[in-house]
């Protein structure tokens, strides 16, 4: 496990370089261990401040996260306490993906039931552009900083796992969910953007380009959050997702 020693910040206003955040409050776990902090207002244009804080990582060894307004409360949800750095064996050769019902050729295609495997990596990255605007667009938010050594180290640190989710690994973990945003980051350039108890935000710099591209990287979706707007096709995930600056996940 990578891990840095950073003391997590003291309730109260806080100021870090040129960001100014309301006062704020310790993430607690469900045995009171304080594991990062969160302002107890929302941010009203977040997206700047995390640019700017994502910025200063290397000064202040925090890594922000949003919190969307009225969503943050049972972000300290607590689950397993263990880590892997690597992608599980069943992530990249096959996990349980298939579907027991009449549509699951339907779901899948144009893959058969043998899960793909690992989408190849993309080095063309968006414009500037589109990643701006959604950090202008982004709605009112709090603003949490963790202690992490990079963004998908975050949900480790907070004990984070959504509910109802036993897919691709053995158990619902944070350290699985970590893993794949861990592969993620390297190959497509996605980072943790904001985070509810039951929800996850990625800016994604380097997103398919083209449908080619997409399918693999919308399997690797429906393995990991096959609840995506009500339950729907890897073919409906890949059109959505390319050159999408941002990927949202929802478990029910």
């Amino acid at each position: 496990m990578m891990t840095i020693c950073v003391p997590v910040p003291g309730a109260g206003e806080l100021r870090l370089g040129a960001v100014s955040l309301p006062a704020g409050q310790l993430l607690r776990l469900e045995d009171g261990t304080g594991v990062g902090w969160i302002t107890q207002a929302p941010v009203r244009v977040p997206g700047s401040a995390w640019s700017a804080l994502s910025a200063l990582h290397g000064e202040t060894g925090l890594i922000p996260v949003l919190v969307p307004a009225g969503r943050g409360d049972d972000l300290e949800a607590s689950c397993y306490d263990l880590w892997i750095d690597s992608l599980p064996e069943s992530w990249q050769t096959g996990p349980e993906w298939s579907e027991e019902n009449e549509h699951a050729d339907e779901m899948t295609a144009p893959f058969s039931r043998p899960y793909p495997g690992l989408a190849p990596a993309v080095t063309r990255s968006l414009p500037a552009g589109p990643l701006a605007a959604v950090l202008r667009s982004f709605p009112a938010s709090r603003v949490a900083l963790v202690p992490a050594a990079r963004p998908a180290d975050v949900l480790p640190v907070l004990n984070w796992c959504p509910g109802n989710w036993n897919c691709a690994f053995p158990a619902p973990s944070p350290a699985g969910f970590a893993a794949v945003l861990r592969s993620w980051e390297e190959r497509f350039g996605a980072r943790l953007l904001a985070l509810t108890h039951d929800e996850a935000y990625l800016l994604v710099e380097r997103p398919p380009y083209d449908l080619d591209t997409a399918l693999p990287v919308a399997a690797e979706h429906f393995v990991f959050c096959d609840e995506l707007a009500g339950r729907q096709s890897v073919q409906t995930t890949a059109a959505q997702i390319i050159d999408a600056p941002v990927w949202y996940f929802r478990w029910d």
